[in-house]
């Protein structure tokens, strides 16, 4: 697993794995904040159903005493507001509790070509509701061919391990300035009608899985050339990485970009706003993505090496 770089000294902070768990999930008690384990006698909470604001909130309440389980994409992407001074939170472990636990395998984690990167991401995040919106929203027409202005990018989406349709889940072009979707049909297949101007050798194409039945897999972000775009292109969702265990966040790395419009916004501001707190950055109504590493330098260049977020006004239906 590619982890973003975290050497440099600003005040972004990340989950990080330092002591994985071996015991499963499904022998513990469940109850309302995750599941109680026998083995080390500590409540699990399940920070699989939170968003990152949420889990920031919780490390910040707390005295460091926390055990929790976490997905490969929260460990991924950055919290918020956490103090700035290098503090540990570590999740504690028992005795028997030495290894690491996956469910098989959010969304968004995914082999890769010569040409084509898969790199993990976040969904969006809603700024009010925590649903999925996004922002130039377009439903495409099926087509087959390429026009003079458009070029049609096709294929299918499958799960990996039974090569099955998935119908309903969500595809996604991303550029800075302008986001297009569709959904697959239930043979898996999907259609999506790009202009040409919007198409590049850098073209970030998001999967995502919305839906109580494709919970269990992961939201996937692809990097593909300009004549992969012309080309059927096979999906292969994957199943969520589970982890939980001793967990820190001591771990700095540069803030991140954010960018609405085309037009950045300072780091520190978003991050304020995200607090309810008097800001210049506005996000009522709005949602953003959370893009790491590959993705968020295709969408902008190396000045987002330390990730990227897109905000969006929120669609009204």
């Amino acid at each position: 697993m590619t982890l973003p770089d975290r050497t440099s000294s600003m005040k972004t902070k990340f989950l990080t794995l330092n002591k994985p768990c071996h015991e499963k999930w499904e022998n513990m008690t469940p109850n309302e904040r995750g599941s109680f384990c026998d083995s080390c006698s500590k409540n699990v909470i399940d920070f699989t159903r939170l968003n990152q604001f949420e889990i920031s909130e919780i490390i910040k309440k707390s005295d460091g005493n926390i055990c929790a389980r976490v997905t490969n994409t929260q460990l991924r992407t950055p919290l918020f507001n956490l103090e700035p001074e290098k503090k540990n939170f570590s999740f504690p472990y028992s005795k028997v509790a030495a290894g690491l636990m996956l469910a098989s395998s959010l969304t968004v984690v995914y082999p890769v070509s010569a040409n084509m990167l898969k790199v993990q991401t976040e969904a969006v995040q809603s700024i009010a509701t925590n649903i999925e919106l996004e922002e130039d929203f377009t439903e495409s027409i099926p087509k087959t061919s390429t026009t003079n202005d458009f070029t049609v990018f096709k294929g299918k989406v499958v799960s990996e391990e039974d090569v099955e349709p998935i119908e309903n889940a969500k595809i996604t072009l991303f550029t800075v300035n302008k986001i297009l979707s569709t959904h697959s049909y239930e043979d898996g297949t999907f259609s999506l009608e790009i202009p040409n101007n919007l198409i590049d050798n850098n073209n970030v194409i998001r999967a995502s899985y919305f839906s109580v039945k494709q919970s269990r897999y992961q939201e996937e972000d692809y990097i593909l050339a300009k004549n992969e775009m012309n080309n059927d292109f096979t999906i292969k969702a994957e199943i969520h990485q589970f982890y939980f265990g001793q967990i820190a966040t001591d771990v700095i790395i540069t803030n991140p970009l954010v960018i609405y419009k085309g037009e950045k916004i300072d780091f520190n501001e978003f991050e304020k706003a995200q607090l309810g707190m008097k800001s210049s950055c506005n996000l009522e109504n709005k949602d953003y993505y959370y893009f790491d590493l590959e993705a968020a330098v295709a969408l902008y260049g190396e000045e987002a090496k330390n990730g990227l977020y897109i905000l969006t006004e929120k669609q009204i239906k």
